[in-house]
């Protein structure tokens, strides 16, 4: 009992400790897995000092970094300091951030191709989802062929419910929690995501086809580009993408939004655990940051609610990406102890 609070004490001081300012003296391993079109994939791994340890396979959220993203890094790092075989494989339209029904095959996959790994023991593998890829993930759990030779667990992370309590948030900054309000600043980088993925399915008259040049170029941190395209738009499509670009929802966004959602209804509710996730009987631990700016913290309540077989934690240190340290330390003090608890329960399960 005692093996698994020292494991998880290891994995939180590993998060806790994590400076990206040195994040270029991490050893880990660059490899490639065969992907679903049949190329070579990239897929960074952190080896154990033990050759027999036990193997994490980290799914990725939607971000142009992919494997490369430091929120990766700093878990993939921590959890190889626990004693873990870590996988970070990249999902290609995931790093292009693409919602697509062909992500939740790619992590089919993915995990099968996998299991093929000379440091994965096939019968004691873990596997992590992180936002966006959380859900993906728990798609891809309930295919049969997962099914067939399953993981220990799923562990989700700042993982959504529903695409529309989501966006609501998106629209809102405002999460209802055990009757409290919380205030927080929705990250601009959600606007441009749905926008990204979806302007074109709708009717509007703006330049549809540019701005989703744009948003492409500022997804790949092509900034120059996007001043470059933005300077040939008219005065109301600049206005428009001004206000996708700092997440400011107007009436106008707000009403497309709607649009986008009724347009893509069928691929949402593919995506959306609330339609499934109580078919999920797999153990799911889920966590969340209570100051995520990606995702509400609900999400993941209302996910864990849902999954019969699930234990939730839902953490005021953690955010989307990092430990917060700006919190009194009584307040820290009791936040890594139920990070402590339930990291050791975690642990112990998948033992």
């Amino acid at each position: 009992m005692i093996s698994h609070y020292i494991k998880s004490i290891k994995y939180i001081k590993g998060l806790v400790q994590f400076n990206e300012d040195k994040i270029d003296q991490i050893i880990f391993k660059d490899e490639f897995y065969n992907g679903l079109d049949n190329k070579k994939t990239e897929l960074r791994v952190f080896y154990a000092k033990n050759k027999l340890a036990q193997s994490i396979i980290i799914f990725p959220g939607a971000s142009p970094y992919a494997e490369k993203h430091p929120g990766m890094i700093m878990l993939a790092n921590a959890l190889r300091n626990a004693g873990y075989h870590v996988f970070l494989p990249r999902v290609p339209n995931l790093k292009k951030l693409k919602l697509v029904k062909e992500n939740v095959e790619w992590f089919v996959h993915c995990y099968l191709e996998l299991l093929q790994h000379s440091h994965i023991n096939s019968k004691n593998i873990m596997v992590v989802g992180l936002s966006y890829g959380g859900a993906n993930l728990l798609k891809s759990c309930l295919d049969e062929r997962i099914k067939a030779n399953p993981p220990k667990s799923i562990l989700s992370y700042g993982t959504y419910f529903s695409i529309d309590t989501a966006l609501n948030f998106f629209l809102t900054g405002k999460i209802k929690y055990q009757n409290k309000i919380y205030n927080i600043k929705p990250h601009e980088w959600g606007m441009i995501v749905i926008f990204y993925n979806f302007l074109l399915s709708i009717d509007t008259n703006h330049d549809k086809k540019t701005i989703t040049k744009l948003l492409k170029c500022r997804i790949e941190d092509k900034f120059e580009e996007v001043e470059k395209i933005k300077s040939t738009l008219n005065k109301e499509d600049s206005k428009f993408v001004d206000a996708i670009l700092s997440g400011t929802i107007t009436p106008e966004l707000k009403k497309l939004i709607d649009q986008m959602l009724k347009k893509n209804k069928d691929l949402l509710e593919y995506l959306s655990p609330n339609f499934w996730a109580k078919n999920i009987d797999y153990k799911t631990f889920v966590i969340h940051g209570a100051n995520d700016s990606m995702v509400p913290f609900t999400e993941s309540t209302f996910l864990a609610n849902s999954i019969p077989n699930s234990k939730l934690l839902i953490s005021f240190l953690y955010e989307h990406r990092e430990i917060s340290t700006d919190r009194g330390m009584l307040f820290k003090i009791k936040e890594l102890i139920k990070m402590i608890n339930f990291f050791a329960d975690y642990f112990k399960f998948n033992k």
